[in-house]
């Protein structure tokens, strides 16, 4: 078995067969061509260029950015009383604006975590919940300021032709208020649908996913998507994932569709069961992976560990592998 492991993810290294789709690197962001599953998808006109929407599930729209390296995706969900948006994107363009085109119900935002590719409309609502972390807190404090944020407006990053402004210079991400703090397993309320808050904490100490149970929908956040899984950033507690993909998996049986934050809306809920078989893999040896930093395409994870599997890969804080390794 571990032979068998190992070869297969030789075989992904070498081939790139089975690599995080998000790792496109075209000429420009303005000619992109759009990811294969799109073309499957009826897009919803809008007057916003910077986005283009689907709808992807009953009364739910993607709202994707893919003119932007992070292909982040927000959701809209709507009931019949109120609606709500998971993820707030960029902030590169006003996703308020599009909200009302999709929408005249109140809107009230949940972020699947607070990194700063998820809340960067967050200042544009009142209405705000949020799971009570000191990580939360800080986030919704200062926000992002533009000396992190900088790489994310390069030439080279983004599409500014697909934008009615953009001030390169001064990007950042806004600070937001905090209407409410949520507990895990809080349960939303939108006039006939319920959605329950599911604390997921590893990618980020506030990471959430969505579980719309009526309809077997499951929003992910960067808990899973189809693309590189970062586990290395500050903030990451990678014995933390393990329990949370664990949790999310035992779902599946009772899902119908993922609705992950990057890259592409739709997902399979088999794929929770193959994520969670990956990680324990990677905690208990079975897999080898090699160091990210060591390649030009992932240069910028420091102390990181890389490993690829079918559909989707993990980028690994190398210390705390280390780590769990020990205690095996």
């Amino acid at each position: 078995m571990k032979a068998t492991i190992l070869l297969t993810t030789l075989f992904c290294i070498i081939t790139m067969a089975c690599n995080n789709p998000q790792t496109r690197q075209p000429d420009s962001w303005c000619n992109q061509k759009p990811r294969a599953q799109f073309a499957n998808l009826k897009e919803v006109p809008t007057t916003r260029a910077w986005f283009k929407v689907y709808k992807v599930g009953d009364n739910v729209w993607a709202m994707v950015e893919p003119y932007n390296y992070q292909e982040v995706i927000s959701y809209l969900i709507v009931g019949k009383e109120k609606a709500l948006l998971f993820d707030t994107g960029m902030g590169l363009d006003t996703i308020s604006a599009l909200v009302k085109e999709l929408t005249s119900l109140p809107v009230v935002v949940l972020n699947s975590h607070t990194h700063y590719d998820h809340i960067g409309g967050n200042a544009e609502f009142d209405s705000i919940l949020a799971l009570n972390t000191p990580y939360t807190i800080h986030n919704a404090q200062f926000g992002w300021a533009h000396p992190v944020v900088k790489d994310e407006v390069t030439p080279a990053a983004f599409c500014r032709e697909k934008l009615p402004q953009v001030d390169t210079a001064n990007y950042h991400i806004r600070p937001f208020n905090i209407s409410r703090f949520i507990p895990d397993g809080y349960k939303i309320q939108l006039g006939g649908r319920e959605l329950e808050v599911l604390a997921v904490p590893g990618h980020a100490p506030d990471a959430v996913a969505l579980l719309d149970k009526q309809n077997g929908y499951l929003f992910t956040g960067d808990t899973f998507y189809e693309g590189p899984i970062y586990l290395f950033a500050e903030g990451t507690d990678v014995k933390a994932y393990g329990q949370s993909i664990a949790k999310l998996a035992l779902l599946a049986p009772q899902l119908k569709q993922l609705y992950p934050a990057h890259n592409t809306p739709l997902a399979q809920p088999a794929q929770l069961v193959a994520v969670k078989k990956a990680f324990d893999d990677i905690m208990d040896g079975n897999v080898n992976g090699f160091d990210a930093a060591a390649t030009a395409e992932y240069a910028f994870a420091k102390d990181a560990m890389f490993f690829a599997f079918r559909g989707f890969s993990f980028l690994i804080d190398g210390q705390q592998l280390e780590a769990a390794s020990l205690k095996k």
